[in-house]
């Protein structure tokens, strides 16, 4: 596949392409989508108390993670 992200570039390309790329990244953060509506102040829900949240998972699961050392998934 000879696309510019794995082919070797002179210095005029590389730099051509980089300003391609810039220019397609700004034309995508100045769109704006009509659709889009905020989150309503009311619709925010609190954060789960701990029994809430043993209901939903389990105790022996939700004793298991309070008694490791480990740091939990940041990303979930």
């Amino acid at each position: 596949m000879n696309t510019p992200e794995n082919s070797q570039m002179t210095v005029n390309e590389a730099e051509q392409y980089g300003r391609q790329m810039d220019a397609k990244n700004r034309a995508l953060e100045k769109t704006h989508y009509l659709d889009e509506t905020p989150v309503e102040e009311g619709k925010v829900t609190p954060p789960l108390s701990d029994e809430e949240i043993k209901k939903r998972t389990g105790a022996g699961n939700f004793e298991n993670v309070q008694d490791t050392g480990a740091m939990g998934s940041i990303n979930s």
